[in-house]
């Protein structure tokens, strides 16, 4: 039914925004460098906070935004349509400009972590790839994955011979030394931690697109194969349940992988980096496999009496994505950084970053289903909108 399918699509943008948040809040909070390390972790190794490392790297890290990808690429189709129509063509190139304005004034200002500056460049060229047939997408952004994961890849096993040999003193010390500095910085006054966020943003920025750009390319892949699977009509919930069923099934395979990679690396007293790399590519490898489990569960709750009630939980979150991915920024850097709010960057071991990660989810469930219910998109969406499209009512009527 075409209401389910949008609930679908919108479920599945509200099931993506939520858990990209888990994955960001550590960067928001640490410095990059020590951020997901588990040796190099500030507050030390106490079980609860493995725990919180553990079930995000094997449930969450990669596996959101790989699903935020392949969505956007299936949206530029939904806005821009396959490349026939001039006027269609004009708008979405027009909404990426404006998302690509959009992105660089949220990474400069706000948070140094911005993804939505990538996502407009890099959808600025997907639009050549809309007229392509879904074997072709699919095809090209499936050899594409495996060709940038397989770098990730080929990094850990080519340092094999140093399995379990940690660190030398001297790269260690200038870890402490940056990771001192710039909790230094973050944890000043206002302007001490803007200049630090336009400094990591820039640098994060620029050096993203230094050869090979691995980030841009496993973004193209990603959205030249949500592209392919829009047009097949997986990501219309067009699929059958006994589809739905096998995407479930590869999605928890990968995941058990996931999980037996992560688990022997926590086991292993050392934290051996070579068995880090390996794990981190496996999850690399397998994330598209889990989003598309993902998406079959969702797709499998919506036809389902006692489960449907989750897809509709996360529809209205899903059609604010822009609204609260950016307000996701908000509440993580207010309460982080220096002279916004109580300066906890540096202060807050897993478990706290965890519980303001779940405060933070009911409070964007609640406020989406909130505000929907009085105003017909959300107001960074009607903001947006108005930059490639023009004004459009906000306010329902009665």
């Amino acid at each position: 039914m075409p209401k389910d399918r949008i609930v679908l699509l919108d479920s599945l943008r509200g099931l993506a925004i939520l858990g990209i948040l888990i994955c960001n809040i550590p960067l928001a909070f640490e410095p990059e460098g020590v951020a997901e390390s588990v040796p190099l972790w500030p507050h030390g190794q106490a079980p609860a906070s493995l725990a919180v490392w553990w079930v995000t790297q094997v449930f969450f890290q990669q596996k959101f935004y790989t699903l935020f990808g392949m969505l956007f690429g299936a949206s530029i189709l939904l806005v821009g349509g396959e490349g026939g129509d001039r006027d269609r063509t004009t708008m979405i190139v027009k909404r990426l400009l404006a998302l690509l304005a959009i992105g660089f004034l949220h990474g400069l200002f706000l948070w140094q972590g911005d993804v939505l500056s990538y996502y407009a460049i890099v959808g600025l060229v997907v639009l050549l790839a809309r007229s392509w047939s879904p074997k072709w997408l699919l095809t090209a952004g499936i050899v594409l994955h495996l060709i940038v994961n397989g770098r990730k890849l080929w990094r850990p096993l080519s340092r094999a011979a140093t399995f379990d040999q940690p660190l030398p003193p001297q790269i260690l010390a200038k870890i402490a030394k940056d990771t001192q500095e710039q909790t230094a910085a973050y944890q000043g006054d206002f302007m001490s931690s803007l200049n630090a966020n336009l400094h990591g943003y820039w640098e994060f920025f620029v050096g993203s697109w230094k050869w090979p750009p691995i980030w841009p390319l496993a973004v193209l892949s990603l959205m030249l194969i949500g592209m392919g699977l829009f047009k097949i009509g997986l990501l219309k919930g067009q699929a059958s349940p006994g589809v739905h069923k096998a995407l479930v099934f590869g999605g928890a395979t990968a995941l058990v992988l996931v999980a037996a990679a992560e688990s022997l690396y926590l086991a292993i007293p050392s934290h051996p980096m070579v068995l880090g790399g390996l794990a981190y590519a496996l999850q690399s490898f397998s994330a598209p496999a889990v989003s598309l489990g993902y998406l079959a569960l969702l797709a499998l709750a919506i036809d389902a009496k006692v489960w449907r009630a989750i897809p509709a939980m996360l529809a209205p979150v899903g059609q604010m994505a822009f609204t609260n991915y950016l307000m996701q920024s908000v509440i993580m850097t207010v309460l982080s950084y220096g002279g916004r709010g109580p300066t906890l960057y540096g202060k807050l071991d897993r478990p706290a970053l965890a519980a303001i990660v779940v405060v933070s989810w009911i409070a964007q469930v609640l406020w989406s289903h909130w505000w929907l219910k009085r105003f017909t998109m959300g107001p960074l969406e009607w903001v947006w909108r108005l930059a490639y499209r023009g004004p459009a009512p906000l306010r329902r009527t009665a």
